[in-house]
């Protein structure tokens, strides 16, 4: 497959408006290419050369959901061919989380996995203030913060704190740490599919150029700069 990328990174798929010239809407590869250019220009996927995004996106199994296949490819990415100190560089590089509905972590393994992608969080733990059922916070040393969910969204299990909590409550919990700690990059949730949601640490420029092409769940400025506690 022969695809030009200097093209296919400056491809939009935005509506025609009237009186623009009728162009034909971008195919997946265009599109996923446009998409990985965004996160590109915000410092993310360093190790991505033009290259290997044509392999990568060779590799792609057909999909209706973009979201689904842009997951797919930052997935294959992330893996590193499987070479697991590459994919532990580019995984902390970027911050990178991702998780599945079905995986069946416990909240204590997604703390532990944020808490290794971020050096500057030390000491942190998951725990109940006052009795068991007492709120639920992270700490680290003297700093807590609540871990709070919105009522739309799915609960994650863990049979650890005996509680409901969702991936989504337990980053934003720990971006408010960071926050404390006066360390500007934090996690911003990606565009998700039915099953699949991912993460990524940047800095607050970079969350905005993000937001602003529409590659993250959150869409308003306001939101994303709420959930990374900015």
């Amino acid at each position: 497959m022969t695809i030009n990328i200097a093209r296919l990174m400056t491809t939009e798929s935005h509506p025609a408006r009237e009186g623009d010239v009728s162009l034909p809407p971008p195919t997946p590869d265009q599109a996923d290419s446009a998409y990985v250019g965004q996160l590109r220009q915000a410092g993310l996927l360093g190790e991505l050369t033009d290259a290997l995004l044509l392999v990568l996106l060779e590799s792609l199994d057909p999909k209706d959901d973009p979201d689904a296949r842009r997951l797919d490819l930052l997935a294959l990415y992330f893996q590193g061919g499987d070479d697991a100190e590459v994919a532990e560089r580019r995984a902390h590089a970027d911050g990178w989380l991702i998780h599945s509905d079905d995986e069946g972590t416990s909240a204590r393994e997604i703390v532990s996995r944020l808490v290794a992608l971020e050096g500057a969080l030390t000491d942190v733990s998951l725990e109940r203030i006052g009795t068991d059922d007492g709120p639920l916070v992270v700490r680290s040393g003297d700093n807590l913060s609540a871990v709070t969910d919105d009522s739309d969204e799915t609960d994650e299990s863990d049979d650890e704190t005996q509680n409901s909590i969702t991936v989504r409550g337990l980053v934003r919990a720990l971006n408010v740490l960071l926050d404390r700690q006066e360390i500007r990059r934090r996690w911003v949730p990606l565009l998700a599919d039915d099953q699949r949601e991912a993460y990524v640490a940047v800095g607050i420029t970079e969350a905005m150029q993000l937001c602003r092409a529409r590659c993250l769940d959150d869409e308003s400025p306001e939101e994303v700069m709420e959930f990374a506690a900015w």
